[in-house]
């Protein structure tokens, strides 16, 4: 590839990535608001601010890096025993907030924040979904067929990924055969040259892939804290909030450290 196109292709995959980013804490988001959680912010892209306008609750904005987004609930997060330091940075940032508050996210009950957790991930799969959908209409099925064919490839899309996990964790396959967001770029690029429609179906592909990634029951991934919720809810009893936060902070460096490994996979592979 030329540089002009590896310019071009590093941006669609940004594009593509951000887009089912923002497709899944939009999930989060709707599911947020139905159960009374306020929503404090609502971004698309990270880092430094450009743009904000104030809903009637939530701050919608754009910022700098088109990495995805977030969807910041009050309370997320919250384990009532911070230090003096963090809660004096935190107030700083934004507004106290009143620990006994109904519209916290830690004081929703856990069936609540159940469906807050799982909507991100069933809004990336509902996405796919639609584009699978789209692309049998393009095709010339009518519109039954189109959601028949839409809800079997979904499905299809699902037993593949898990099947795929479970080659990984049984080491049928290695990690020099996982592509992470570098060597995605290069399957952009092929799918690509076979046209739009090639292209959607490789989008929904990867929709489907962070939403089963996403539920899996890992420390910081959204299947983590599910799997607290069931623990805690099979138990009897909460999770002590201090070990909790431990387990998702190793899980979080765990996850950083193979990311790392399949970047340098990827830049390994692309080398040659």
């Amino acid at each position: 590839m030329s540089i002009l196109t590896n310019v071009l292709m590093v941006l669609l995959t940004l594009l593509i990535l951000s887009v089912l980013v923002v497709v899944h804490e939009w999930g989060h988001f709707i599911a947020a608001r139905k159960t009374g959680v306020f929503v404090e912010e609502f971004s698309i892209g990270m880092g430094p601010l450009i743009y904000a306008k104030q809903g009637k609750e939530t701050q919608f904005s754009i910022r700098a890096l088109p990495l995805g987004g977030f969807c910041k609930m009050r309370g997320e997060g919250d384990t009532g025993e911070e230090d003096e330091e963090t809660a004096a940075e935190e107030a700083a940032v934004r507004e106290p907030v009143d620990p006994d508050d109904p519209r916290s996210f830690s004081n929703k009950t856990k069936g609540q924040r159940f469906i807050i957790l799982v909507a991100g991930a069933a809004m990336n799969i509902v996405f796919a979904f639609v584009l699978l959908v789209l692309i049998y209409l393009f095709k010339g099925a009518n519109i039954l067929q189109a959601l028949g064919l839409g809800l079997t490839t979904t499905g299809k899309f699902g037993i593949t990924i898990y099947q795929s996990l479970y080659m990984l964790v049984t080491g049928q396959v290695g990690m020099n055969d996982v592509a992470g967001p570098i060597g995605m770029v290069s399957m952009v690029h092929d799918f690509f040259q076979y046209g739009i429609i090639a292209l959607m179906s490789f989008t929904a592909l990867i929709s489907v892939n962070l939403g089963v990634i996403n539920l899996l029951p890992l420390p910081a991934l959204d299947g983590g804290q599910i799997m607290i919720i069931i623990i805690e809810k099979l138990v009897g009893r909460d999770l002590d909030p201090k070990k909790a936060n431990m387990i998702n902070y190793i899980g979080f460096m765990a996850l950083m450290l193979l990311a790392v490994v399949i970047a340098v996979n990827d830049v390994m592979r692309i080398m040659g």
